[in-house]
């Protein structure tokens, strides 16, 4: 089942705004959440501007996923024929490149919750803000089918140093849910 998720430069943190790209799969925690922290600590050396080029500047249509992918392979945008077939089958697969060839799509705290984004990672320098959307009765909002809650609303659920020891990825996500 698809989680569907955004990664995002943090605008502002009150009231809370941000700027990005779609991601499809397994957008939880410990799946997206997790991956993000590896990448830029270890693929990306520890530099969140360059993870945030390669990942949202560079891929304006967003991800299937990035989950369970290696970035070592990447290899430029992946528009040529022969890009494609150096293709191996565990980089990461966007929207905007290769077979796919889609329009952009600008993910913000304004659109994200009503096409069913139920997290979103939102990045100020060395700081990760694991943000999830909520209803106005304070249920977590669940996405089905690319449609959400338009009325819901986002909370910071946790604030990830990205320099400091890794997070347990799955208590966060049963923060969420009992939030």
């Amino acid at each position: 089942m698809s989680t569907r998720g955004c990664i995002a430069r943090l605008e502002k943190i009150s009231p809370l705004e941000f700027r990005g790209v779609y991601h499809h799969w397994d957008s939880y925690p410990s799946g997206l959440g997790q991956t993000l922290f590896q990448a830029r600590n270890q693929a990306f050396g520890k530099d969140t501007e360059a993870m945030l080029k390669a990942l949202v500047d560079q891929h304006p249509a967003g991800w299937s996923t990035i989950v369970g992918r290696t970035f070592a392979h990447m290899s430029g945008d992946g528009n040529s024929k022969a890009q494609r077939r150096r293709y191996r089958g565990d980089e990461p697969q966007c929207y905007c490149h290769g077979n796919r060839q889609e329009p952009g799509w600008l993910v913000t705290q304004a659109n994200a919750a009503g096409s069913g984004v139920e997290y979103a990672y939102a990045f100020d320098g060395s700081k990760m803000f694991v943000l999830a959307s909520f209803r106005r009765d304070g249920s977590k909002m669940v996405g089905m089918f690319g449609t959400g809650d338009p009325e819901a609303g986002w909370s910071v659920i946790a604030s990830v140093d990205l320099d400091g020891p890794e997070p347990d990825w799955s208590a966060m996500e049963m923060m969420a849910l009992q939030y």
